[in-house]
């Protein structure tokens, strides 16, 4: 039996009556059965235990300006020729090929980086130039950076191919049409050549971990299997890096480094140390529940700095509500639990979406929502 005998026998069974056409043909090719041959994912990293990175898919990398971005993707670049660098680790032992393209720096400093940070983490007597394909196209049209970049992936066959920025590859980042086009243009690149593609961008200013720049940005979410958020800590000279979004995996709180005077990264406790917590006391960070509206905490948490009953905390705040935009979700938390500090505020959610208490959703119109979910 051939394609077209599957096709007008599926069509039977369902009762209907209809000439089987080119573009029905076509889509039958996409069809999904129990049986379809649909290889494994395979992924390059992991990052804390969690495998990172697939193979003909999209990666996002987003965070404020200035919250190293840049120095992650570097330490990226290094773990593709060491095992492991700070929490990051290469899954498979042939070292990985990549693709920077730096849309955003000078040619010096994208040399600086790729010298002075990358080659001095991978601590070699001399740099392995044919493990990394850099380009830097400040100089080129957008028109030009697209074409030359698809050109680059179908020629050098990467393993990752990272781009700073993506924004760059657009005349208008609010344009729809141009955003999906894009999108869909690295994603048919990350399939047929079988690698991961990373793009990176910044956040809006509100600092919402999914609220990326421009429209470009919600089309990334919406396309991306996974995305990881850069930000530093305030007040300190350290960074997290977390991955605060993936279609399989459960997010984690990541690394947290600083750079040693050697340029290295070393691992810091300043996310659990810092000034982001409410009303800390001692070294441990544990906050003070008197704070607190006590309505809404649990006497016996597991987890002392997050001593929430969440479930009736989230209930209270949603009242009859099905969804409820971010702000006034935050708001309405805040609110109710005597919540300070934004920074806490963003844990207490976190941890509500762990639990399956809630989920963020993308709006028809592209803002970011969150859902009360059903007790299980």
């Amino acid at each position: 039996m051939d394609n077209m005998d599957y096709i007008d026998e599926a069509i039977q069974q369902a009762g209907q009556s209809a000439t089987i056409t080119p573009e029905l043909v076509k889509l039958d090719s996409d069809r999904i059965t129990s049986e379809s041959d649909a290889p494994e994912e395979v992924f390059l990293y992991k990052m804390c235990g969690t495998p990172c990175f697939p193979r003909g898919d999209l990666t996002t990398v987003t965070g404020p300006a200035k919250s190293g971005k840049t120095y992650f993707i570097s330490m990226l670049m290094a773990c593709a020729v060491r095992p492991e660098v700070m929490g990051l680790e290469r899954i498979h032992e042939e070292p990985l090929k990549v693709l920077w393209y730096d849309t955003e720096q000078s040619r010096y400093t994208t040399k600086r980086i790729l010298v002075d940070r990358v080659g001095r983490m991978l601590d070699g007597t001399s740099f392995p130039d044919e493990q990394f394909y850099v380009f830097n196209v400040r100089n080129r049209s957008t028109q030009e950076r697209l074409e030359y970049l698809a050109q680059a992936i179908e020629v050098y066959r990467p393993d990752i191919c990272i781009i700073d920025g993506i924004a760059d590859l657009l005349e208008d980042i609010n344009s729809g049409p141009a955003s999906l086009e894009v999108m869909q243009r690295l994603q048919a690149l990350a399939m047929t050549c079988h690698c991961n593609i990373t793009s990176i961008i910044h956040l809006n200013r509100t600092g919402e971990k999914l609220n990326l720049r421009g429209w470009i940005g919600t089309v990334m979410v919406q396309k991306s299997y996974e995305v990881f958020n850069c930000d530093r800590v305030n007040r300190t000279d350290a960074f997290t890096a977390e991955l605060t979004f993936s279609r399989r995996f459960p997010k984690n709180d990541g690394m947290c480094f600083e750079i040693d005077d050697q340029g290295l990264p070393v691992a810091s406790e300043a996310n659990r140390q810092g000034g982001s917590g409410q009303g800390r006391s001692g070294s441990r960070g544990i906050p003070d529940k008197k704070s607190f509206n006590q309505e809404f905490v649990d006497d016996n948490a597991t987890d002392p700095y997050l001593p929430w009953n969440f479930h009736k905390l989230f209930a209270a705040a949603f009242g009859s509500a099905v969804m409820l935009g971010y702000d006034d979700l935050e708001q309405r938390v805040r609110e109710l639990g005597h919540i300070t500090r934004e920074s806490y505020y963003k844990k207490v959610l976190s941890e509500a979406e762990r639990l399956r208490i809630v989920r963020k959703e993308l709006t028809k119109g592209g803002r970011i929502g969150v859902i009360m979910l059903p007790s299980s």
